[in-house]
């Protein structure tokens, strides 16, 4: 069996941006970039960003990994063992590879309590931001990473300009948000979701010589939350997230009991939010909230759904709205029979308006019954004009 070595890493400063690189045979580099200013932060006595990325690599090819650099032995441990079975439960396409950490490490120099959380202007980055102000405590640092989220076109622009709603959306904390580029999504072959986690996990381990606490925002209940087969990692996030430790950066899931009306009600009476959100799956630029994607659909309806359509009007097109309601109506009707998320906002729908909505109802247990029938182009054709009815 072909192998991946992995040796170490190198760090290179280029005008106002450094740049860090795995030192690795037998596949391709991966690479993190990130302002020149934080690169203090930037743990290059470890390969821990880069170990957990090739071993899920490694077992999309079918490679063994062998790791010469060194790595935390808490980390090494869980990878090896918990970690490389959790993958394999999550995606059955993986291989179960051969992986052999020849430098574990247990004792790292450490900077002190940093705290420090990703920011998207979404509503879970939110609630995990205000309910640290709350209670304060709030996180010294906002991380906002490229690790495939932003489509295949014109990725750094995309990215570029989600980085400036983020950052402009996150101005009422007075918080550093650090922009992480990187080339994992032209490294990983699994689709983004599949592997979301510890894509966003290997930009905090590289920052581990001064984060010590990280808190992920996420999304599914822990009713809803297993180590099970299934198209999004995050699933996991109450299992992967304490396995992933090392003995410097501790991470822990936040928000993982609150609903999405929760979230919602919570992050708007609250000072530091800035009445800006950004949830929008669609990469048209210039970016912003398309108004039509599911995510879109969901979250404007939820805020209608707890009295907050003024809130609608800060973030999205509300003519647009206006106009498309009754058709976001009956596509969030027709998702929320297979989709828990969307079926909170029905429920709160429902409360609101009683039998009012009934009618909506109706056509989306009609359109659900004649969508299984549509053929393939036309189905396609319907979605590319109207993505909010699926």
């Amino acid at each position: 069996m072909s192998r991946i070595l992995l040796r170490g890493c190198n760090l290179d400063i280029e005008g106002d941006k450094v740049r860090v690189t795995a030192d690795v045979s037998g596949f391709q580099a991966i690479w993190f970039e990130l302002d020149s200013k934080y690169e203090w932060m930037v743990d290059t006595e470890s390969v821990d960003a880069f170990f957990v990325l090739y071993t899920w690599v490694a077992m999309e090819v079918g490679m063994s990994l062998v790791v010469e650099g060194p790595v935390s032995e808490q980390l090494s441990t869980s990878v090896v063992g918990e970690v490389k079975s959790m993958f394999l439960t999550l995606c059955p396409r993986l291989k179960d590879v051969a992986i052999k950490v020849l430098n574990p490490v247990s004792s790292w120099a450490s900077e002190g309590e940093v705290a420090a959380t990703g920011f998207s202007g979404g509503v879970d980055s939110w609630y995990t931001a205000l309910a640290a102000a709350e209670n304060n405590s709030p996180y010294d640092y906002y991380i906002f990473a490229n690790t495939g989220q932003h489509g295949i076109y014109d990725v750094n622009e995309v990215f570029s300009q989600r980085a400036v709603l983020a950052g402009e959306a996150l101005s009422t904390m007075a918080r550093p948000l650090i922009v992480v580029n990187s080339n994992i999504d032209e490294v990983l072959r699994e689709r983004f979701q599949q592997r979301d986690v510890i894509g966003n996990i290997s930009c905090v381990l590289l920052l581990q010589a001064a984060i010590s606490r990280y808190a992920y925002s996420s999304s599914y209940s822990p009713e809803e939350s297993g180590i099970i087969e299934y198209y999004d990692m995050a699933i996991m996030d109450p299992f992967i997230l304490p396995a992933l430790n090392t003995e410097r950066v501790v991470f822990e899931s936040i928000g993982i009991g609150a609903t999405r009306i929760e979230k919602l009600r919570y992050i708007v009476g609250k000072p530091g939010f800035s009445n800006k959100i950004y949830v929008c799956i669609e990469k048209d630029l210039p970016i912003r909230n398309c108004g039509l994607c599911f995510k879109c659909r969901r979250t404007q309806l939820a805020l209608e759904s707890i009295h907050l359509q003024a809130l609608i009007a800060e973030s999205f097109d509300y003519q647009l709205y206006q106009k498309k309601r009754a058709a976001l109506l009956v596509g969030l009707y027709a998702s929320a029979k297979k989709d828990s998320l969307d079926l909170e906002v029905v429920d709160e729908l429902n409360k609101r308006y009683g039998l009012k909505v009934l009618p909506y109802r109706l056509l989306a247990s009609i359109w659900c019954a004649a969508r299984k029938y549509l053929p393939a182009g036309v189905k396609w054709r319907i979605e590319a004009k109207a993505p909010y009815l699926f």
